[in-house]
Formats: C-alpha cells, sequence, structure tokens
C-alpha cells in the first residue's frame, strides 16, 4: 500500500466519515489535526506537525459557513495560516497583535460575481457609435 494511500485511510479513520465527506468536498483533501483555535466568526483552525504532511501545508481552516473565503478571516489568523508567525493569535500577548489604523467593518464578505460586485462605469463620450442596420426595400 502507498505511503499517500495508508495517510488518507489514516486520516479517514481519525475524522470519520462525515468529516472525510465535508473535508473532501470543501478543501479537497483529508487531514486530521489539533484545533488551534476558533476566530470571532465562527471558523475553525487546525494545525497537523506530523511527518506525514507536506510541508508548509499543516494548517488549515474550516470555515462555518459552506462557502467560505479567506475574506471572511480575521488578518492575526490569515498571517498565522501563511506561516508569518508560529504562536496562534488566541496564545500571543496582546501587544503582538497589530491594531488597524483604519477602522474597518466587522466582516467584509467579498462580493465578486454576485450582484452586489463593484461594476465600474466611463464618463467618457463613446468614440464609436453602434451599427444600426438600416433595412431597404427590395
Amino acid at each position: 500500500m502507498s505511503s499517500s494511500l495508508s495517510r488518507v485511510i489514516r486520516n479517514f479513520m481519525r475524522v470519520g466519515p462525515k468529516g472525510y465527506l465535508k473535508q473532501m468536498n470543501g478543501m479537497g483533501d483529508c487531514k486530521a489535526g489539533t484545533l488551534v483555535g476558533v476566530d470571532k466568526y465562527g471558523n475553525k483552525f487546525f494545525e497537523n506537525e506530523q511527518e506525514d504532511e507536506i510541508h508548509l501545508r499543516t494548517r488549515w481552516v474550516e470555515y462555518k459557513d459552506f462557502y467560505g473565503d479567506m475574506s471572511q478571516i480575521e488578518p492575526a489568523w490569515h498571517f498565522w495560516l501563511g506561516y508569518g508567525v508560529n504562536p496562534s493569535p488566541n496564545n500571543a500577548a496582546p501587544e503582538a497583535l497589530s491594531k488597524s489604523a483604519v477602522p474597518m467593518p466587522a466582516n467584509y464578505t467579498n462580493l465578486t460575481g454576485t450582484s452586489g460586485s463593484y461594476m465600474c462605469y466611463s464618463t467618457v463620450k463613446p468614440k464609436i457609435e453602434p451599427w444600426a442596420p438600416k433595412v431597404a426595400k427590395r
């Protein structure tokens, strides 16, 4: 049995069938690790320090909503996921956490591809007029 197949079977046994299906449908990979923390939006952050995991792929997030994206994560947790710091934000000293100079909204959701997305418009008069066919009698 190959090592990748044994890793998948081992993780399947650790997370169970429901967790396996949820992870495969969301992330496309089955991972098992320890819960590191939960942010104020309800997202769960995990870490796996075992040798069978690929380097720099040992931290991941399970979003509260099924269709989650990175815009729904706090900046400190985003920095931790990218291996910017080793201690997680819930274990870091308060003075080590960054403070935003500009007030930010409570949760900014990425609206790309939805009806609420930004649509730019031009205020310049078009140089080319659309062609309007004129039908003549035969």
